[in-house]
């Protein structure tokens, strides 16, 4: 359970329990400073036995905790909380830094901050009075990306400083600001990739860690910031909302073939819902550090780079439009985690132009792990003196003027509101939406009756979020259709495009049928005190002869149908629309006898999705398939895959019957002993599958990766042809297709300056009576980035949906070249000897967020091994299977 599902005001662990009152002015400050019991505490390298920095070595995580609880207990400048548990059950812990008159006053500069960045409640006079009294916040994450060893490694040295010295710099920063460290966002990670490190040491394997470092997320855990999906991800919105910080610094590393640190200033394109005094004060930081360093003579620090304020997708998420100053360091990282990065000509590290990017190249041809733990530390100083010195201005020009300006003026854009109609095909999907919504504290309103916006009326119950509110950017920036620029350092330079989002449109990621209205309107509306799921009733139990029905259209569906699965109950899909007691269904309509445990079953699940079942006293008439009870899915993901990461988080979260396809599965006879149907992840090759991991790099726990050769891939054909059925998404077409010899080639080209979407979603036609697309709308768009859209060179395949081939084709995000994908093919479907292939060219999974196209997926996973059955067989529910999956007794 996450903080804000038990209420906004309960937290897992309090931070200070004490209420004593602070003594006045900063003599009593400075002298509870001068009270750190320094004598007590070790220093880094007496407690782990060797310098932060050293060649080879590194501080484990558990050990890491535990210097930090010790300091905790001998220092009265330094608190510790356990958050929570992580994805995989370790620690995630806080550590709060600040002189004990601030500690001792914590709630109370926690109240400060939530009143400043709530401006409905705090006049501007007042807001001034409050920033005068109260403190920045300095929330400093350490690690988030876990092959990023070195800044970890730094924070001890750092919090060490801060609890025992009593100099100048540390008095000013404890006494006029509170630190937050979250010593690891992805606790998991550190575990992973320093224990195998450690655990290697001395043996002839690979020193580095083969798979993802976060169980589902790998390196995207930094991109989790609109769904929310992770655990850790909830944790750190919980702290943003709970401590509004002023400064967040987030410390990378980088590759190492560029300038050995990168400072703010920005560079590229941001958008126009990022506060202008979020990048200001950022940018400030960044030149100070830059001095900090100049000053202690670290040379290769660059700047204007790392274009991170268009889109969420890199570390900086919903902070900056809070009023939160995003401070990113980025530092050149070394070999093997920690090992000297040495030129092998010789010649200096990184580039060796000075420019005003670069104002002082590096001039050694050797860079070491030392050298991250000191700029790290050098860095992280700098910034944590600018906040202190700047206390007043950031509480008052960022945590509070940047609400306030969107409370009183509105967004940019000039946008009144956006209107959801309450009338919604995925009542799910907006569920999940609104959640989201409110989990970023934006203010949700619904109508009591009727109203008109925008030459459109809206009946009683749509939502209206309106802009002029403290978090209105933010709403703006995830409800909006986004229209990325065309823009270029030179004209012979390339566009400056995103990582991998030029867009981050949550109403067309979900499904949802959403409005942005420009001009003002009039509407009787009430404050959402709770988002919730959606009541649902269960029908009455029909007779001997009826049936319950579940509508296909909602991705929440599938959650519905893997309880079916599980509980062993047959399920009947129709293969065409039909009318039931006045009611139309679309093909795809789920057929489910009227027995008491399915009704028990259904009962549970559509309570969890907000999705009606309903009753019929007679089974339709219709064709269709039955699916097979418990179907067997093998998820062919790859080692270190991300995109195949981020599928298994989705086969959990949705009750899938999966195991991830390993090297052993491909000793037996056949794949067809194991699975009905694989899925094969986007980013997966043949080298991934027949090559695989070097069992003389990984050992025997990482042989589930090694590879299966020549033999394992004809096994693989053999699956298919043998009856299975192949689901190839994003890049994994092309390994298909390689496969079996697909008929079907590439239709767009591989030039960038012809073609390129920078992340975008595009229109899409879908045919929703091909089961692959059934419960899906004729038209929506779909997401893609970096992967193919295809022409089907045979007959023997179905084309389940294509780009549209006239109008437009971008919907939201970037597109060149669109004349390359007119009309191209982006699913098809083929049958193979027994079996069934279906290709998704684009990426339907790309990190969950597109979920609208999730039911393409799951129809067919669960259709390739269903049995088609005639209408008769339908509407008296004959089951053409037993309970354990194998063909009934005639």
């Amino acid at each position: 359970m996450t903080w804000w599902h038990a209420g906004a005001c309960v937290a897992l662990v309090a931070l200070v329990a004490s209420t004593a009152v602070a003594p006045s002015a900063t003599a009593g400050a400075a002298q509870s400073v001068a009270a750190a019991r320094a004598v007590d505490i070790l220093t880094p390298e007496q407690h782990f036995g060797f310098k932060m920095g050293t060649e080879g070595k590194l501080a484990a995580y558990p050990d890491v905790l535990t210097y930090m609880k010790l300091i905790a207990e001998r220092s009265d400048r330094v608190d510790y909380e356990t958050i929570g548990s992580t994805t995989m059950g370790n620690e995630y812990a806080t550590v709060i830094i600040s002189s004990p008159a601030n500690l001792r006053r914590l709630d109370r500069l926690v109240e400060i901050n939530q009143k400043l960045s709530d401006p409905r409640n705090t006049t501007p006079e007042e807001a001034r009075k409050l920033a005068e009294e109260g403190v920045p916040f300095y929330h400093l994450e350490a690690t988030i990306h876990s092959s990023e060893v070195g800044n970890g490694q730094a924070i001890n040295d750092i919090v060490h400083r801060l609890a025992t010295e009593d100099s100048d710099f540390t008095k000013n920063v404890l006494n006029n600001s509170v630190i937050v460290l979250v010593p690891s966002q992805n606790p998991d990670g550190q575990h992973l990739i320093i224990d195998h490190f450690n655990r290697t040491a001395g043996t002839e394997y690979a020193r580095t860690y083969p798979d993802l470092y976060h169980k589902y997320t790998g390196h995207d855990d930094n991109r989790d910031w609109t769904m929310f999906t992770q655990v850790e991800a909830q944790y750190r919105l919980a702290l943003e909302k709970k401590y509004r910080p002023a400064i967040v610094h987030i410390m990378h590393q980088k590759g190492n073939t560029g300038s050995r640190i990168f400072v703010p200033p920005y560079g590229g394109i941001t958008s126009e819902n990022v506060p202008a005094n979020m990048s200001s004060s950022v940018s400030a930081i960044g030149q100070h550090a830059a001095r900090e360093l100049a000053a202690a003579g670290k040379t290769g620090v660059g700047s204007l780079d790392y274009h991170i304020f268009w889109t969420l997708e890199q570390p900086v998420g919903y902070f900056p439009f809070t009023g939160s100053g995003v401070y990113l360091t980025e530092i050149a990282s070394v070999t093997d985690y920690a090992y000297p990065q040495v030129s092998q000509d010789g010649r200096p590290l990184g580039p060796q132009q000075a420019r005003m990017n670069l104002i002082e190249p590096y001039r050694s041809n050797t860079w070491t792990l030392a050298d991250i733990v000191d700029y790290a530390k050098i860095a992280t100083y700098a910034g944590m003196e600018y906040t202190a010195d700047n206390g007043g201005k950031l509480l008052y020009d960022n945590l509070y003027a940047v609400p306030y300006e969107y409370m009183t003026q509105g967004v940019p854009s000039g946008t009144f509101a956006f209107v959801v109609d309450a009338k919604q095909r995925d009542p799910y999907a907006t569920f999940e939406m609104l959640q989201r919504l409110e989990w970023t504290q934006v203010e949700i309103d619904r109508a009591t009756s009727e109203f008109v916006a925008g030459g459109k009326r809206y009946g009683a119950g749509s939502y209206v979020i309106k802009m002029h509110q403290p978090r209105g950017n933010w709403a703006h920036q995830v409800l909006g259709v986004d229209t990325y620029p065309e823009v270029r350092d030179c004209a012979d330079c390339p566009a400056l495009l995103p990582y991998a989002e030029a867009t981050t449109s949550l109403p067309l990621q979900l499904g949802v049928d959403v409005a942005e209205i420009r001009s003002p309107f009039q509407a009787n509306l009430e404050r959402v005190a709770s988002v919730k799921v959606p009541p649902v009733t269960m029908p009455t139990a029909p007779g001997d002869k009826g049936a319950y029905l579940v509508r296909p259209e909602s991705y929440g569906t599938v959650q519905i149908v893997s309880a079916l699965q599980n509980a062993n109950i047959p399920t009947f899909r129709s293969a065409k629309s039909f009318t039931g007691e006045g009611v139309s269904y679309p093909a795809g309509t789920y057929v489910v006898p009227a027995t008491p445990q399915a009704r028990n079953v259904l009962a549970t699940a559509a309570a969890k999705v907000g999705l009606q079942v309903t009753a019929v006293s007679r089974a339709p008439r219709t064709p269709g398939v039955q699916l097979k009870p418990q179907t067997k899915v093998g998820l062919l993901r790859g080692v270190g895959n991300m995109p195949g990461g981020w599928d298994m988080w989705q086969f959990d979260q949705y009750g899938i019957n999966y195991d991830v396809v390993s090297a052993q599965d491909f000793q037996r006879k056949s794949l067809n002993e194991l699975y009905d149907t694989i899925v094969i992840s986007h980013g997966v090759s043949r080298e991934d599958i027949v090559e695989g991991l070097d069992p003389k790099e990984y050992g025997e726990e990482y042989s589930w990766a090694y590879g299966v050769g020549d033999k394992g891939w004809r096994k693989l054909q053999q699956f298919v042809r043998n009856g299975g059925t192949l689901l190839a998404i994003g890049d994994s077409v092309e390994t298909s297709q390689e496969l079996l010899n697909l008929p079907m080639k590439p239709a767009l080209p591989d030039d960038e300056d012809q073609f390129t979407t920078g992340g975008s979603l595009l229109h899409q036609e879908f045919d929703p009576n091909n089961p692959v697309a059934w419960g899906m709308p004729e038209s929506w768009p779909v997401w893609l980035y970096d992967t193919q859209a295809w022409e089907l060179t045979g007959d023997s395949g179905q084309v389940v949906s294509n780009y549209p081939a006239e109008g437009d084709v971008l919907a939201s995000g970037y597109l060149r070249g669109a004349e390359h994908i007119r009309g191209a093919v982006n699913i098809a479907s083929f049958t193979v000897g027994k079996g069934q292939v279906v290709t998704y060219g684009s990426e339907i999974t790309f990190r969950t967020l597109t979920r609208s196209q999730f039911n393409l997926l799951y129809n067919a996973i669960y259709h390739g091994p269903a049995a088609a059955v005639d209408a008769d067989a339908v509407q008296h529910l004959r089951p053409q299977f037993g309970p354990d999956g194998a063909p009934a007794q005639r």
